[in-house]
């Protein structure tokens, strides 16, 4: 049970006029963290992949993925972050996220507009970002205005596309009610509600026929709305609310029907449910009074996105880092499966080892060794990879390419094995390799 200071606080936090937001100096929902050595950065959407399943994610703080406290990109570990991996557990998969802090339903409505003419826009085509008092949250939403052509670009060749949008534009409302009395706050809410729901699913109809138009091979995902406060502040007004997040996810799953039999492919992410009676241990109104999910919260969301994309979720777990005296390989996952080899990873100058059978074996490749030159000889469907003992580069079809580590020589019992980078040797065999840093997984596919 929260203390009566921290129902005090966030009941006062719901009240004030501005996000009051610990923001990163630059936030942008990009890749997050370094990757080890061995890692190339996913590639972007467009790019010449085109079995590779292209994620868009649009929306606002829900799709950026924020927290209270997040002093870095690195920092950001959303919904967004783990759809995603689960897309990577199934295939080829890149993700661009254009998603913005503080936006409202009109502004994604303008910024799909701008993107449809080919516009880099200023934050302040979209809506007011002033009014939050932090110019930082400003400088995140010029960024992605004004990547109008990008993001065109992107959903043009758009597999999915995920939006959470609508907590902007029903915040200021639960504010001015949580300021009334009792009486009048009820009068108030039975008054009003019925037209903020009709206004949002109007936006709503507006920005999913948007992003049909620019998306037309994309199946969209859009999500409900959970409370931006528990029961425990004011349970007679949560009630009320309740029933009102009811009846707006009923009003978009009708939306959804509507344009289904118009062609339009809307499915509707039900985190309203999910939410339900749990928002203090799924969100930080407790902690810091701060309606933003939490790492429980934004695994809820991803976990109902994905299931209705796919019907299924994989948890995935940190994998162990080991120590600083002894730090562990990542862990890899190969076509969707993790990978078991005879010899254990080996983590070196950044980059994951394994004898060069373990890795011929994981990627289905055929390797010969010349034993004159000390070189080992990759070949799969027309490429191939050449790495010496010792060099500070391969060759991937006679291309001279860098090397974080080279390969090298171990003793093992009566033999000596070869032992060569994992993911370089992939990539070179044209295998996508994303390193996903707060994982600390790998995930390779042919």
């Amino acid at each position: 049970m929260p203390s009566g200071k921290a129902i005090r606080g966030l009941f006062a936090f719901l009240l004030a006029g501005t996000l009051m937001w610990t923001l990163p100096e630059a936030a942008h929902p990009a890749e997050t963290g370094g990757p080890p050595a061995e890692a190339p950065p996913p590639a972007a959407i467009g790019a010449d992949a085109p079995d590779a399943y292209r994620i868009v994610v649009l929306g606002d703080s829900i799709g950026v993925g924020y927290e209270p406290g997040a002093a870095a990109e690195s920092d950001l570990y959303g919904y967004a972050d783990r759809l995603y991996e689960q897309a990577l557990l199934r295939g080829r998969a890149e993700l661009a996220n254009y998603a913005i802090l503080g936006l409202r339903t009109e502004g994604l409505i303008r910024q799909l507009q701008g993107a449809a003419e080919r516009k880099s826009l200023p934050a302040s085509a979209l809506q007011d970002f002033s009014a939050y008092g932090d110019p930082r949250i400003s400088r995140q939403a010029e960024t992605v205005a004004a990547k109008g052509p990008e993001l065109l670009a992107d959903l043009a060749a758009a597999d999915l596309v995920a939006i959470t949008i609508g907590g902007n534009d029903f915040l200021g409302f639960i504010r001015g009610v949580l300021a009334m009395p009792a009486e009048e706050a009820e009068q108030t809410l039975k008054a009003d509600i019925e037209t903020i729901l009709n206004n949002y699913a109007e936006h709503a109809e507006t920005a999913v026929r948007l992003v049909h138009a620019l998306a037309p091979n994309a199946s969209i995902e859009l999500s409900d709305q959970y409370l931006p406060f528990p029961r425990q502040t004011n349970a007679d007004l949560y009630d009320l609310l309740t029933g009102s997040v009811g009846q707006l996810s009923a009003d978009l799953d009708a939306l959804a029907a509507k344009l289904q039999a118009e062609g339009i492919p809307l499915r509707i992410v039900h985190i309203g449910s999910a939410f339900a009676g749990y928002e203090l241990s799924m969100t930080h109104m407790f902690a810091d009074q701060d309606v933003h999910p939490n790492q429980n919260g934004y695994n809820a969301i991803a976990e109902a996105f994905a299931k209705t994309a796919w019907n299924a979720y994989v948890k995935l777990v940190p994998a162990d880092r080991g120590t600083a005296a002894s730090p562990a390989a990542p862990a890899i996952y190969v076509d969707g499966k993790p990978l078991v080899t005879a010899s254990k990873p080996k983590l070196r100058g950044g980059a994951t080892f394994l004898p060069l059978r373990d890795i011929a074996d994981a990627t289905g490749a055929q390797v010969s060794w010349d034993g004159k030159t000390k070189t080992a000889l990759f070949r799969k469907n027309g490429r191939e990879v050449a790495i010496a003992i010792g060099s500070k580069s391969l060759r991937v079809d006679g291309a001279e390419k860098p090397l974080a580590a080279p390969a090298y020589l171990e003793k093992a019992g009566s033999e000596r094995k070869t032992y060569v980078p994992l993911a370089a040797i992939a990539s070179g065999l044209d295998y996508q390799v994303v390193y996903r840093p707060k994982l600390y997984t790998v995930f390779i596919h042919s």
